[in-house]
């Protein structure tokens, strides 16, 4: 399948790119120096080119239905930022050619799969685990490249202004060198040919709300309704389980937690 070759091209160049990636993350965004001396030349978050490119939304504007008022908050520092805006440097060819044909092929087998009487099969489950991965590269690459001081709202130290906001994090410690390490993490998933271990880790619903839904936490999960398609998915990026029913308690716990809050 099509699908297939471009997922695989995909993997191939990520691996064989990600430590050039990753120096780029380090010189750009974590590193202190003079910025006089950091490069002013972005790259491909996807193959490190440095040529033709463009801005890659971070959540497809498919998901969101291209509405420019909607946007969510950062834990963090409370900044608010909408999804329309909400975009990493990404070249025209990962863009318009890999990730558009892995998103055309998301929504084909949602609109064609209606969850009343019909189910995903286990390809397409991995390929959705794929998609999230995805994003979720995506937003730690877009959170270690948003600085602290963009909050309007919040108080913090003058020294902390210019720190991004993926090392601003308790759980992390605090730490440059773990948020760096996540998004390796997260690059290393997308590497990853076989899904077939975190079948379990993906909760698939189906919803009859009527509004776009959508939180995550970094490195840990990822939750999108789409009522477009009347489908809503929960997916763990950490964790394994050891049967599907494991997960959908896990995740309906988190969802009432947020829901209530």
């Amino acid at each position: 399948m099509e699908i297939d070759i471009k997922l695989k091209t995909l993997r191939v160049q990520l691996r064989q790119k990600s430590k050039e990636i990753i120096d780029d993350v380090l010189n750009r965004h974590v590193s202190r120096i003079n910025d006089k001396n950091k490069s002013k030349e972005e790259i491909c978050v996807f193959c490190a080119n440095k040529h033709n490119l463009t801005k890659e939304h971070v959540l497809p504007k498919w998901t969101f239905e291209n509405c420019n008022k909607k946007f969510f908050v950062t834990e963090v520092n409370g900044s608010e930022q909408t999804y329309n805006k909400t975009t990493i440097p990404v070249c025209a060819n990962c863009n318009n050619n890999l990730l558009a044909s892995v998103e055309s092929y998301i929504i084909s087998i949602f609109n064609k799969t209606d969850l009343s009487n019909s189910f995903f099969s286990n390809e397409q489950i991995h390929n959705i685990i794929r998609w999230l991965e995805i994003i979720e590269y995506k937003f730690q690459l877009l959170e270690i490249r948003r600085k602290f001081f963009k909050s309007k709202s919040s108080q913090y130290n003058e020294y902390l202004r210019d720190i991004p906001i993926s090392i601003m994090r308790a759980n992390i410690n605090y730490s440059p060198n773990k948020a760096v390490t996540q998004i390796r993490i997260s690059q290393r998933r997308i590497t990853e040919k076989s899904k077939a271990s975190k079948e379990n880790s993906l909760v698939i619903f189906k919803t009859k709300n009527e509004n776009f839904y959508f939180f995550h936490h970094l490195n840990d999960y990822i939750f999108l309704e789409l009522p477009k398609f009347g489908i809503a998915l929960f997916y763990f990026y950490s964790k394994k389980f050891e049967n599907p029913k494991d997960a959908k308690d896990k995740a309906m716990k988190i969802m009432r937690e947020i829901y209530i809050s």
